[in-house]
């Protein structure tokens, strides 16, 4: 990927006011991913949304950085769920139209 589309790491934590640490234990512990292109550390774009939701739940929600790892792991176990509820939906409004009460 071309150099002008990723985003150097210390011009996203300047702009976010977090510190550069804070991403590099994100990326150490495999929730973000970085590239090095001439001794700087880049950004991918597609990692940025990850990157904010982490930076809210460390700023709103006061999570250890530590922590993080094991939120995000239930979030996504939260998704998950959430996508066969649907599926499982789906299938039992096939099998059996719906009444006129809600589901």
């Amino acid at each position: 990927m071309p150099a002008q589309e990723l985003i150097l790491v210390s011009e996203f934590c300047a702009y976010h006011r977090v510190e550069v640490d804070f991403v590099n234990s994100l990326e150490q512990r495999g929730l973000i991913e970085t590239t090095l292109v001439e001794q700087s550390v880049y950004l991918q774009p597609d990692q940025l949304g990850q990157l904010e939701k982490l930076i809210r739940l460390r700023q709103e929600l006061d999570i250890h950085v530590d922590d993080l790892d094991l939120i995000v792991h239930l979030l996504e176990r939260l998704e998950s769920l959430q996508e066969q509820v649907t599926w499982l939906r789906n299938r039992l409004i096939f099998y059996e139209p719906p009444s006129d009460r809600a589901v």
